[in-house]
């Protein structure tokens, strides 16, 4: 059974996230790419955002039964080949997991122009 208040709380974390995002999206692009504390600070915000995004997705996949995925791309197919997201949203997930995997491996390479 899918836990409701788990979910709920995940995804008011990402709204929450997402105001902020909102907010750091209104520095000069001039001082948000120079390796800024608000560009450092959107990074993070994404990365846990996503994340979050992932332990929901994941939750659902698990208690939906809908197979055991052997990686988070994964997890997002199974959720569109149940009809859960639509299939449109799989190329979007797949660009989000890539930026989260180079937040958190490759934290160097994160082009700030790209973020912003």
């Amino acid at each position: 059974m899918i836990d409701r208040d788990k979910l709920r709380d995940k995804i008011s974390f990402i709204r929450s996230n997402l105001e902020l995002l909102r907010g750091l999206a209104k520095t000069p692009a001039e001082n948000f790419t120079k390796r800024s504390a608000e560009f450092h600070a959107a990074v993070r915000l994404l990365q846990i955002s996503i994340e979050a995004m992932i332990d929901v997705s994941s939750h659902i996949v698990s208690r939906e039964g809908l197979g055991v995925p052997k990686s988070y791309v994964e997890v997002f197919e199974l959720l569109g080949r149940a009809g859960i997201i639509p299939s449109e949203f799989l190329d979007r997930a797949r660009a989000m997991l890539r930026f989260r995997n180079r937040a958190v491996h490759l934290y160097g390479d994160v082009d700030p122009r790209h973020v912003y």
